[in-house]
């Protein structure tokens, strides 16, 4: 019987050892632990469990014997994934490496087994704290104990057989680089966190009052809260006015930001009687321009008996109730501001309110700011290249105007790169490098997707720069991946996901798009459409995007994530002899208050190659001939060609 200082007792996996004590163990007892842990194991996992356990300690033996250092490396049976119903069969813990062994008597690897085994190495890589260090690998070793076959060797995954076991581990084996690490530490559920959509944070904060605390997520956005705090009550202090910018790119955590500022506890000294006679209980309030996003969190809410109109407030509601004659003066001293790039011009929010007295929203709120006694802040939160509406493209430019024109003095402090915009304004600029966040949060695996995308859209295309940041994408875990069969990319999802029922996964297009509809892609989110219903029912309904059913577009994508998204690429932004086509856009250049139609195209591709956190899928339809120079740009910016 092994010590207990050598066999460590978890919830995360059946049986936790180093290699020396895991290959004198009697298969009876390795047998009765994983019975006892997984109790609805059927005859046929018994039956694999007796073949394969008896090998696999063979093979940890002849570690322990040709390496050195391995009488302190550990084998980990049956690990639980921290997000989801599935288990590894087993994990080596060895010098600079983490391998994540997959066993099949068969040797048939069917790709949906395959993918879904190096997806282990992706997520382990990515969730757990220890393997997400630069001198640690995380790869997936799918080992053959019953027919042989030839050895394949790919980025996140190796296949072999049994007997060659001992030399992968070699080749992995590090002992120069890092020590191993220690099966105490690797089976702390603590240490391996998967991160939440924006969707599961807002659920969990209804559950506990209070935003998760993601400990990626706050290393990333910490300091910009931080900043924006301090300034908050700098402005309470000094009794004085504040526009706050914050900027980021897609999946930064801007709006994880905002939510977190309005919500936790960082403002609860500022709550206070006013000279006005309102009581303020909640001094800042979180509103969204965006539409689809306020729905969604306000539907996750309501489903769990929550009143999410408090949550989140949509913008234009807000507007319409303070901008009145004789309104009230806005009971809050900070003003949240959700994707404030996206501010209507005076000519859109004079067309949607039928006001013709309206001005700019950026206006507005600084009016409604100067009426609220004493002290207040503005934060925008500011995304790049993502106005896509009509009346959305004067950009930051509307918010220097705004506080121009104020008649109380106001302090700008912002990132570096608004620093010009508002000194041609003749206002007074402070900039912080915090208030720009440049990493994604978002997406788990996608640090480099929206450089990517960004440069795949742009005039001028640097193909060998963007299969250099697609092969940096595949090294992170991320699946960049083009189809020309529509079938094929749907059933490649359907697989991925089919025993992950909290996985999302949706189907994407342009709104302009006019050459889908023959191939059943139609966008859906018009008047009847429902965002939240769509992001967040499972399978079973008819409203649930897991059903690759309803395709929604980039109005309804934007500010919300997937955690992997078919695109399927339309007619109007097309490559024709080297450049991108804007003749489908031009068809409604008619409409003057478009200013830029083709930036508009952009920017729409741009948020829909953006949706996905751990992987995307391009399609664009055999029979399409318009599409097939954008098909071989894709496949020569890195994009695996799905078949």
């Amino acid at each position: 019987m092994a010590s207990l200082e050598q066999v460590h007792s978890t919830d995360t996996a059946a049986w936790a050892g180093n290699l020396p004590v895991f290959h004198s163990t009697s298969v009876e007892e390795l047998l009765g632990t994983l019975s006892a842990f997984v109790r609805d194991a059927t005859p046929e996992q018994i039956r694999a469990w007796k073949s394969s356990i008896p090998q696999l300690q063979a093979q940890s033996g002849k570690v322990v014997r040709d390496i050195p250092t391995a009488v302190s490396y550990a084998a980990i049976l049956e690990y639980q994934m921290p997000d989801g119903p599935h288990r590894v069969d087993a994990i080596l813990l060895i010098s600079g490496a983490v391998l994540v062994l997959e066993l099949k008597g068969d040797g048939n690897w069917q790709p949906s087994y395959v993918e879904q085994a190096a997806d282990y190495a992706r997520r382990l890589y990515w969730f757990h704290s220890l393997c997400g260090q630069e001198d640690v690998r995380v790869h997936t070793i799918l080992v053959s104990y019953g027919q042989k076959g030839d050895e394949v060797a790919a980025d996140w995954h190796t296949r072999t057989n049994i007997e060659s076991l001992v030399e992968v581990v070699k080749r992995f084996d590090r002992p120069d680089i890092a020590k191993p690490i220690t099966v105490a530490d690797f089976i702390r559920r603590e240490l391996c966190q998967p991160s939440l959509s924006l969707v599961q944070a807002a659920r969990r904060f209804f559950s506990d009052h209070a935003l998760p605390h993601i400990k990626r997520i706050d290393a990333i956005t910490g300091a910009a809260v931080n900043r924006i705090v301090a300034e908050i009550h700098g402005a309470h202090a000094s009794k004085t006015r504040k526009l706050i910018l914050l900027s980021g790119v897609p999946g930064g955590g801007k709006t994880y930001v905002g939510l977190k500022i309005a919500h936790e506890k960082f403002l609860d000294d500022l709550v206070e009687a006013r000279p006005d006679s309102v009581q303020i209980t909640t001094p800042a309030v979180f509103l969204s321009g965006n539409g689809p996003l306020v729905e969604v969190l306000q539907y996750e809410l309501k489903r769990a008996g929550g009143g999410g109109r408090v949550f989140v407030r949509g913008v234009k509601q807000f507007v319409e109730r303070y901008s009145k004659v004789r309104a009230p003066v806005p009971p809050h001293h900070v003003l949240i501001f959700d994707e404030a790039q996206r501010a209507w011009d005076e000519e859109k929010v004079r067309a949607s309110h039928r006001d013709s007295s309206a001005c700019s929203e950026p206006e507005t709120f600084v009016k409604f700011a100067e009426r609220i006694p004493g002290w207040s802040a503005v934060i925008g939160l500011i995304g790049e290249g993502q106005e896509i509406h009509v009346g959305e493209e004067g950009g930051i430019g509307l918010w220097a105007e705004a506080v121009k024109q104020c008649r109380d003095r106001w302090e700008i402090v912002g990132p570096e790169q608004y620093r010009e915009v508002f000194g041609k304004a003749g206002v007074t600029y402070r900039s912080y490098a915090e208030l720009h966040l440049s990493q994604s949060v978002r997406f788990n695996f996608a640090a480099g997707l929206s450089d990517w995308a960004a440069g795949l859209v742009a005039d001028a295309v640097d193909v060998l720069q963007l299969a250099t940041i697609a092969a940096e994408l595949r090294s992170q875990g991320y699946q960049l991946r083009v189809s020309r069969d529509l079938t094929r990319a749907k059933d490649f999802l359907w697989a991925k996901y089919r025993e992950s029922a909290d996985a999302r996964f949706g189907l994407l297009v342009s709104s302009r798009d006019k050459d889908l509809k023959d191939f059943g892609v139609v966008p859906s989110d018009g008047r009847f459409f429902r965002a939240g219903p769509w992001y967040g029912d499972p399978e079973g309904s008819p409203s649930s995007c897991r059903r690759l059913q309803e395709a929604i577009t980039e109005f309804s994508a934007q500010g919300l994530e997937l955690d992997h998204s078919l695109l399927v690429w339309g007619g109007d932004f097309v490559r024709r002899d080297g450049t991108w086509d804007g003749s489908a856009a031009k068809k409604y250049l008619k409409k003057s208050a478009v200013k830029d139609a083709r930036q508009l195209r952009r920017n729409a591709y741009r948020v829909l190659l953006t949706r996905g956190r751990e992987g995307l899928v391009l399609c664009l339809p055999r029979g399409i001939e318009k599409l097939d120079e954008t098909y071989d740009l894709l496949v020569a910016a890195g994009c695996e060609v799905l078949v």
